[in-house]
């Protein structure tokens, strides 16, 4: 069995828009993308705004297919996949707003037993003990679950999409910006819950992520977008190459990594 959980081949993006009138020249998002992500590691995708992390996002979750190379995950094209039940168990995603990814009518309860409704016909007391067990994992408390989800801080909505996101014991686990909407405090929180969560749980990460500082403390390995190419590789490990991009440069000065 291979120790590669994800994988990325020769992933290009073009978009052409057409309409009655005329034929918009196309626009490439993303160029030769190359990576792999290990079971139980985790790689971050840094950038600034339009270097193509939502697109790579969007492709990796099966939302938008590449124009020409190929995402694996658990060395199946998912391009391919005519089912993708079982993949949609074994990699979830977490979002920058848990305000509108929760719905605001619904109680903790019902948010996190949500995913396993629609895996497992369970008894209500089986759903409750699953959920207090998940409000645990995420560090909230469970006599909460009766709460309206907008009774909660921000912080703790987004704990609560995390909890929704590990219910069905997922794989991996997608940080699309899920920590750029917070303050400083909660973030390092969110860090340390998250470095529990893999290391204790075998959960690989991939956090996506303008802030490259969020990728040097959850990450092992990073790689860095730029106008939809892979500027940088950078392994966790050896710390920051003396030989960078000037985009890096400029990236990590913006962050006061250097």
């Amino acid at each position: 069995m291979t120790d590669i959980l994800l994988s990325c081949e020769h992933v290009c993006k073009t978009y052409t828009k057409e309409t009655w009138f005329s034929k918009k020249e196309p626009k490439t998002v993303l160029t030769d993308i190359n990576f792999s992500l290990k079971y139980g590691r985790s790689l971050g995708i840094a950038g600034i705004n339009g270097a193509g992390k939502s697109t790579l996002s969007k492709i990796i979750l099966g939302i938008e297919k590449p124009s020409s190379g190929s995402v694996y995950f658990q060395g199946i094209n998912i391009s391919e996949l005519r089912r993708k039940r079982d993949f949609r168990k074994n990699m979830q995603a977490v979002f920058q707003n848990p305000a509108s990814a929760l719905n605001p009518r619904w109680s903790a309860l019902k948010i996190v037993t949500e995913p396993l409704r629609n895996f497992f016909s369970l008894t209500e007391r089986e759903y409750a003990e699953k959920a207090e067990h998940l409000m645990e994992l995420a560090e909230l408390n469970p006599k909460d679950l009766h709460k309206n989800c907008m009774q909660f801080s921000g912080g703790q909505q987004q704990r609560l999409a995390i909890a929704r996101a590990l219910a069905l014991s997922p794989q991996l686990l997608i940080l699309d910006e899920a920590l750029s909407s917070l303050d400083m405090s909660t973030q390092a929180k969110l860090i340390e819950l998250l470095h529990h969560l893999k290391d204790k749980h075998s959960i690989s990460l991939l956090v996506i992520s303008h802030d490259i500082r969020v990728t040097f403390n959850l990450c092992d390995d990073i790689i860095v977008l730029n106008q939809g190419k892979i500027s940088d590789r950078l392994h966790k490990e050896q710390g920051l190459p003396e030989e960078r991009s000037p985009f890096l440069q400029k990236l990590l000065a913006s962050a006061k990594c250097v």
